[in-house]
């Protein structure tokens, strides 16, 4: 045979392999379809524990219920009028919690999830995070079903209940972590924490409007119902198409692996190192302004989750159709703010990564430090509409944190920012915790001049957390998440031998298939 014809031969051979890598390797978009399911499935297990939130003005409105109407014709007090009568149907049963009640429905799950997170964190490493994930949506979809006839039934089985669901909460940070390890290209990183940092505010866009409409139409038990079958559906989803591995994924081809391969690294025995340095870890300064910049946004963002809605029924005067509503404003703006945050963070050259992060940090926290000491001196009631927009504001600004302290924690941890982040779930769910029992017990009465002091509070928390972070941050690997001389992933695949060399683009030929 010709030298012409093996030539051809071969260049046929390459476009039919082409073709086929195009037809079943999904145009080499396999990372961003993993990207869209985990920010989905991670948003519906948080939206199945603050569903509660959401409804939960529905569920103490006595106006809304059938008895409500003989209550204000009779001398009886509140408490004397039984509001969750067993010959009521689940949808027209009212309740009555008192301030403690109050705050441990909406503390409950967070501590649950602050106990589970070092067992799943032990878990995850031993298992993988699809096998784990896919049992916490198992277990979050079954849960949030038969929370309706729990709660009618008994009020501290519902507590535990809702510890239980907690659980399902414990692993979101350090899956996120991982999937922008295993999925995410070296110059794609900041995409991939935003989008996935994103989880928190995308289960509440959905959550907070539909859950007020639906309670007020249909009954507040299908809330529960909703985001139950919701969460089921997305589990199947994860457990079918998610890998832990992308060198593993069916349809991940020759071209997309090498992307995501580029530049990461392994250590010379082809394992990559397994020994989490725990102690240098938690003795490096850098990590803790992460961790302390990480309280002063969940501390605010327990408000946008679970007290907005309370806020603009009772302060600002809105029904609970128009309070979930009027949420979905601030949340829709960080998330517009946040994933343009990731884009640009990649993207912008002119500015050093460091400076970025601060000025994106400073932007979330000081920012929204600034505009909520200002909501705290603006009384509402001149115009409905100003309030509002005054009000989202501080909410929606904490949007930049992505390109910030989340950012910060990936770049300085290195290969170990699962256990750096599972650490944030701590704190985050612990900042949450304490905002459950925080707020109730400023607020007994809803009045502005009570809401005072809480912004008053967020504004200081803010303002301190984000100097500390803009004061200790840093923009490179810490040395003990550096791998100098150690095999990338395409050398290893290889079998070259280490070698040091500048960083190349993306898309050079720097490795072989995974599959041969």
């Amino acid at each position: 045979m010709s030298a012409s014809s093996e030539t051809t031969s071969s260049g046929t051979i390459c476009d039919q392999v082409d073709k086929e890598e195009g037809r079943y390797g999904c145009r080499g978009a396999n990372r961003y379809i993993i990207l869209v399911i985990g920010l989905f499935f991670l948003s519906f297990l948080l939206s199945s524990i603050i569903c509660y939130n959401a409804c939960y003005v529905s569920m103490v409105n006595p106006q809304s219920s059938p008895y409500w109407e003989d209550f204000v014709n009779s001398n009886k007090s509140l408490d004397e009028i039984n509001w969750n009568d067993p010959d009521l149907p689940l949808s027209q049963r009212r309740f009555a919690f008192d301030t403690t009640q109050k705050s441990l429905g909406f503390a409950a799950g967070f501590l649950g999830a602050i106990a589970a997170v070092v067992p799943m964190s032990r878990l995850t490493a031993r298992f993988g995070v699809h096998k784990v994930m896919t049992l916490s949506g198992i277990l979050g979809t079954f849960l949030v079903v038969i929370t309706p006839i729990v709660i009618t039934w008994s009020f501290p089985v519902f507590v535990i209940l809702r510890v239980l669901q907690g659980i399902t909460l414990a692993n979101l940070f350090t899956t996120a972590g991982v999937v922008v390890n295993e999925w995410a290209a070296v110059n794609e990183k900041g995409l991939f924490i935003s989008v996935l940092s994103a989880h928190v505010e995308m289960g509440a866009v959905f959550t907070m409007p539909v859950s007020g409409a639906l309670a007020t139409s249909a009954g507040w038990p299908w809330v529960f119902y909703l985001h139950g079958a919701i969460l089921g559906a997305l589990t199947i989803l994860w457990a079918v198409y998610y890998r832990d591995r992308a060198v593993k994924h069916p349809f991940v081809q020759r071209k997309e692996w090498r992307k995501i391969s580029f530049g990461k690294k392994l250590d010379q025995t082809g394992k990559g190192s397994n020994e989490t340095p725990i102690r240098k870890i938690v003795s490096s300064i850098v990590i803790w302004g992460v961790w302390i910049a990480v309280i002063g946004n969940f501390l605010v963002s327990q408000f946008s989750i679970s007290y907005a809605p309370i806020y603009l029924r009772g302060v600002i005067g809105c029904t609970p159709t128009e309070a979930g509503l009027l949420t979905l404003i601030p949340m829709a703006c960080l998330l517009v703010i946040k994933f343009s945050t990731g884009f640009f963070s990649d993207r912008i050259k002119s500015i050093s990564d460091l400076t970025k992060m601060k000025m994106f940090n400073s932007c979330a926290l000081l920012g929204s430090s600034i505009f909520f000491i200002i909501l705290s001196c603006s009384s509402p009631g001149g115009s409905k509409v100003l309030d509002v927009i005054l009000l989202s504001i501080p909410m929606a600004l904490l949007g930049f944190s992505s390109g910030g302290y989340s950012k910060c924690a990936v770049m300085v941890s290195g290969q170990y920012s699962p256990f750096v982040m599972s650490i944030v779930q701590i704190i985050a769910c612990s900042s949450l915790m304490a905002g459950s029992f925080l707020v109730p017990a400023l607020t007994p009465s809803d009045s502005f001049s009570e809401w005072q002091r809480v912004f008053m509070i967020y504004g200081a928390v803010l303002a301190i957390t984000n100097t500390i972070f803009i004061v200790f941050a840093r923009a490179e690997p810490a040395k003990w998440a550096q791998q100098k001389g150690d095999l990338t992933l395409a050398e290893a695949v290889m079998g070259s031998e280490p070698k040091n060399t500048e960083v190349m683009p993306v898309d050079s030929e720097v490795g072989a298939s995974p599959r041969i």
